[in-house]
């Protein structure tokens, strides 16, 4: 269990990551996962991030649900749940090594592709739904990271912000909720993940209130710069710790 520095930093990078995810409706994981990476294991790592995820996501769920537009998320939904076996199978199934890589290179990559406004004409169908659903949810439950993917399909149909974080609040929730389940039955949760849960969880409330009061006052661009910017040096710092070998 993080204890002492390990634990105050935990918290802090929660808090961002609570924040990051409150007031733009993804990017956790690209947050909080670096720095939870360089103090525990990379199965661990996913598993306590997504469990937060979940929690922080109920509560913007509360927040927004009177936005949400049930019948349109549907097929997001029901993509995320289905590929959550195949993500826990796949994270159960990974080396170490190889898991802090390839998370680290997932997070430098889709760190910069934020900030770019790209738009897949793909994406703009409502039937894109299941698949980008399948994938964001499939990658998230792997590696801890993917929400981009989920954010540039909500992005395309044109939904207002509100709208937006509802949706892919339900989407998170549902995927981390049968995840959680999975993850357990598989042996993934033991008490020291549940312990590193726990003590990490205060963080999501300061984030929550601080997004609370960002949602409608922020300047978009300078904050998506900021994000990026950690991001990616984190990434890159868990990046070359591997390769190193220190």
């Amino acid at each position: 269990m993080v204890t002492g520095f390990e634990l105050f930093f935990s918290l802090l990078t929660v808090a961002a990551a609570a924040t990051v995810i409150g007031t733009v409706g993804f990017g956790f994981g690209l947050v909080a996962i670096p720095v939870l990476l360089l103090y525990l294991e990379p199965q661990q790592t996913v598993v306590v991030s997504n469990s937060l995820i979940g929690i922080i996501m109920a509560m913007v769920l509360v927040r927004t649900w009177r936005h949400l537009k049930l019948r349109a998320s549907i097929g997001l939904v029901i993509g995320g749940v289905a590929a959550t076996p195949v993500g826990v199978l796949a994270l159960n199934s990974a080396s170490p090594g190889t898991l802090r890589i390839t998370i680290a290179i997932v997070i430098i990559f889709l760190g910069l592709l934020s900030l770019s406004n790209i738009q897949l004409p793909f994406a703009q169908r409502r039937s894109a739904g299941v698949t980008f659903g399948f994938l964001t949810s499939l990658a998230i439950t792997t590696i801890g990271i993917g929400g981009p993917l989920g954010a540039i399909y909500s992005m395309a149909q044109g939904w207002k912000a509100e709208t937006i974080r509802a949706a892919l609040a339900l989407f998170f929730l549902t995927s981390d909720i049968t995840a959680f389940v999975l993850y357990a039955a598989t042996g993934l949760v033991g008490r020291d993940t549940l312990a590193n849960i726990g003590v990490t969880t205060p963080g999501l409330f300061i984030g929550f209130v601080v997004s609370a009061l960002l949602a409608n006052r922020i300047n978009e661009r300078a904050f998506r710069y900021a994000v990026v910017a950690v991001i990616v040096v984190a990434g890159s710092m868990t990046l070359v710790r591997e390769l190193s070998g220190v």
